[in-house]
């Protein structure tokens, strides 16, 4: 249905609203509704001016850049979105600290390591990509969100700088000496916490609570083939995605999050413990199935502790640039 026609005179836009707890999202036109529908296709036919959502000093967040946030970049089904008010809220203050601490950091970071930050690019467009059955699936998607390619590839490098330019910065900030791991150690040891974290993705075959020796077989076969399906160089994460029973880790690409060393079984510790980032495990037999692990990383506690710290130098930094820098939140919906 075209823009010019007569009954659609007022621009395409979303609209937000409360009803009971929840803010609707609510589109006027239902097929590919980000992008031709909401914002205009970026291919083709005149764009409605965006509206704005929060003024960061001299810095914008558009209405469509906090849907974006708070929905997903690159949709994998065109499901209407919907969330609540506080939700929403929630996702602007995360954008609004972003946008104040990168405007700081980039007063102190002055080199931009520019092949670094576009190799992430890249990285994380590959990675995207690889979730969906094609390449006109995945670009049908960005449409959806109100993307091109080249547009898209823009945002990132736009992020990824504001993220290297923060991080930078707030690593200055942050000093640790061998007195504070080793008191950091303790306090871990005496509260009874991991010493050692994994971050882990895992393909599972699982098998029947008593298997049979044919069950056992199969299965057998099934990691073998995914085995070599890696060092093809097939990604984890697709392979995952696509063939792992774990359906809950599906939906991450096996990605199981952080585990301390004392939630493993020990067969599963004993494969992943001498692991480098990046490599895959031997098959691990356990109650559920055969498990593959690859190590996504790995934290002692100097790196607990750096992060730890680091959270909370940003958490104080960021108070304190809101309190002193001019912040406006633009949509009355979610309040001041």
């Amino acid at each position: 249905m075209s823009l010019q026609q007569p009954r659609r005179k007022q621009p395409y836009r979303i609209r937000l609203w409360r009803r009971g707890e929840y803010i609707a999202v609510f589109v006027w036109a239902v097929s590919g509704f980000f992008a031709s529908s909401v914002f205009g296709s970026p291919r083709s036919g005149p764009r409605v001016l965006d509206r704005v959502a929060a003024r960061v000093n001299q810095e914008i967040i558009t209405e469509k850049e906090l849907l974006q946030a708070a929905f997903g970049e690159v949709p994998l089904t065109a499901t209407v979105p919907k969330g609540t008010a506080a939700e929403l809220r929630a996702v602007l203050d995360a954008m609004i600290e972003e946008r104040l601490l990168a405007q700081a950091a980039r007063e102190e970071i002055k080199e931009i390591p520019e092949e670094v930050i576009a190799n992430r690019v890249e990285a994380i467009v590959k990675e995207q990509k690889e979730m969906f059955s094609s390449e006109a699936a995945f670009l049908s998607a960005l449409e959806r969100r109100g993307w091109n390619l080249e547009a898209y590839k823009a945002h990132l490098r736009d992020r990824e700088t504001r993220a290297y330019v923060t991080q930078a910065a707030l690593a200055r900030r942050v000093r640790i000496t061998e007195a504070d791991v080793t008191s950091y150690t303790e306090q871990l040891r005496r509260r009874g916490e991991p010493l050692v974290e994994y971050r882990l993705a895992q393909i599972l075959v699982r098998l029947p609570a008593v298997p049979t020796a044919s069950d056992i077989e199969q299965a057998d076969r099934r990691i073998l083939q995914y085995l070599e399906q890696l060092r093809q160089g097939t990604p984890f994460a697709t392979l995952a995605r696509e063939q792992s029973d774990d359906k809950a880790a599906r939906q991450t690409g096996g990605d199981l999050g952080w585990l301390g060393e004392n939630a493993l079984q020990k067969p599963i510790l004993d494969a992943v413990a001498s692991l480098e980032r990046g490599q895959i495990s031997a098959p691990v037999r356990t109650e559920k199935g055969i498990h593959i692990f690859q190590l996504i990383r790995k934290r002692t506690p100097r790196e607990m502790l750096f992060e730890k710290r680091l959270e909370e130098v940003r958490k104080s930094w960021a108070a304190d640039l809101r309190r002193r820098g001019h912040v406006k939140i633009l949509l009355p919906q979610l309040g001041e």
